[in-house]
């Protein structure tokens, strides 16, 4: 538990305000120079702490990824919503790389995961197992989180990301029970990889009491 300040300067026309640590902070405005007043003593309280569903099996395959720092920020994710497993296929970068490390803050030795050179196999092999798999990705085909139901008689789904140029191979999307699009309203017709993971795994993680 740490405690915190919330700092001000005394300059008026300055007027930065900005958090600090309780016993790490100078006594002068990083911007203006003039004199830091502290203006509030702040208690960190930590987070709030859900349940775990147990009843929930949710897997996910990151099929030809790029950016090694996305990765890290959907290893974090994966966590936080209690993933039971993370397949890194095809030249998506691993925890042995720095940059995943950076973001996924210790959040590779929480999450069970795996590399695979071909997402193919992996998929067949769920199918047969009885996983439900759910492609994710905005196209004009993709039916719209929202209004597709969603049957998942043994509580084990996998979904899938693709590459963020190309997609969703096209076999993949074969495999899949139904690919599903993240509803989008604004000028941007696409999420960044790992915003659109964290949205569909939470989506997924409310469909199970």
């Amino acid at each position: 538990m740490t405690n915190y300040v919330i700092l001000q300067c005394s300059n008026p026309r300055c007027n930065f305000r900005f958090p600090s640590e309780s016993e790490n902070y100078g006594i002068y405005c990083p911007l203006c120079g003039e004199k830091l007043s502290v203006n509030e003593y702040l208690l960190d309280n930590g987070y709030a702490q859900f349940d775990k569903k147990p009843n929930i099996h949710l897997e996910c395959a990151i099929d030809n990824v790029r950016s090694s720092y996305n990765v890290g920020s959907i290893f974090r994710s994966a966590s936080a919503f209690s993933l039971k497993h993370l397949y890194l296929c095809g030249f998506t970068p691993t925890p042995d790389h720095l940059k995943v490390k950076k973001t996924s803050l210790g959040a590779e030795f929480l999450v069970p995961w795996s590399h695979e050179l071909n997402a193919i196999p992996l998929l067949e092999q769920k199918k047969i197992e009885g996983y439900r798999i759910y492609s994710i990705e905005a196209s004009l085909t993709a039916t719209s989180l929202l209004n597709y139901t969603v049957d998942t008689p043994k509580n084990e789904v996998l979904i899938i990301l693709g590459n963020e140029i190309f997609g969703i191979d096209p076999k993949i999307r074969q495999l899949s029970d139904a690919v599903l699009q993240i509803p989008i309203t604004g000028d941007k017709k696409s999420l960044n990889v790992a915003t659109a993971f964290s949205i569909a795994v939470f989506y997924f993680s409310l469909l199970f009491k």
